[in-house]
Order: C-alpha cells, then structure tokens, then sequence
C-alpha cells in the first residue's frame, strides 16, 4: 500500500536524506519504529457505516507531500485526511527531537549554536528556503530549560561558593 503524507517541505526533504529514510517511496515495515507508529496513527476503526462513505481513499500524488510504501495492510478507509495530518504532525515532531539532539550533540564540536544548526542543515540537505540554520537554531533555544543538564554548567565561581556551603 503506497499513501502520502501533507508534510512541509523542510520535514519531506530531512526524511528524504540518505541518512535518514532516503528517496521516496519511504519503505515502512510494520516491525520498525515508523512501522509502529503508522499502525498506531491508523489503528482506529470508524464506529458507523455511514462513516466509511466519506474515507474512500485517493491516489494523488502530490510533490509537497512525502510518500509511504507499507510492506504490511491497513484498511484503506482507515487513510483519512485528519489522519494523515495527524501522521504529518508526528513526522514534524520527531523532526524537532532529531534537529535539537543533533544540535546539543554537536556543541562539543562546533564552536557555536549557529555552527551546529548550518551543520544540520547541510548535512541533511534541508533547503534553505524551507527551513533555515537560524530557524533550528531558534528551536533549539525554545527547548532549553533552565534545568536543562545538556546547558547547565557550573561557572567557576558557582563550584567554589557551593564548596563553602557545605
């Protein structure tokens, strides 16, 4: 079964790099993570007849958004477009938890934020006219917390007033 997802360009092109899922169709088995989570997304079953009369799916293959190949069934009534946005939003929220990891991972590489976000992106050939090093950049501070262990070290002045307080 081959379906697509409404994704932003930036998302449908991270997936894409080879690193990550490569060309399209994206190949899904059902024992993989993305596997399981497409069966989670599509795991719900309409509650009346009347609902499958509009869940008819459609081939459409659109540009804009990322194609899937499942090697494993799912209902085709079970594809609907609040589905498949859902899918959508899930994809762009494992996109932000891959962008922020990669960037706090390459800190101790790059001598800045803005080093590791340009790295990011050219690494995973995102478009800057989708998404640009300032954008992860900028999600990256929004993640940051002050008692985020990844950022939070000790000034030197901090370690030796808390040796006098012991």
């Amino acid at each position: 079964m081959t379906f697509a997802v409404p994704v932003k360009p930036y998302i449908k092109e991270f997936f894409q790099n080879s690193d990550v899922f490569g060309p399209e169709p994206i190949m899904v088995r059902r024992n993989s993570r993305l596997g399981e989570i497409m069966a989670a997304v599509f795991s719900h079953y309409p509650l009346q007849d009347i609902d499958l009369e509009e869940l008819a799916p459609t081939d459409v293959l659109d540009p804009a958004k990322l194609h899937f190949a499942l090697s494993f069934p799912i209902q085709p009534c079970l594809l609907t477009d609040s589905r498949l946005n859902q899918l959508g939003k899930v994809l762009e929220v494992i996109f932000e938890f891959y962008a922020i990891a990669f960037v706090k991972g390459r800190m101790d590489v790059f001598p800045s934020l803005n080093g590791a976000a340009e790295r990011f992106t050219e690494k995973h050939q995102i478009n800057v006219e989708s998404y640009t090093p300032d954008a992860v950049r900028k999600l990256v501070d929004r993640s940051r917390s002050k008692v985020d262990p990844f950022y939070t070290k000790l000034s030197v002045r901090e370690k030796t007033n808390l040796s006098k307080v012991g």
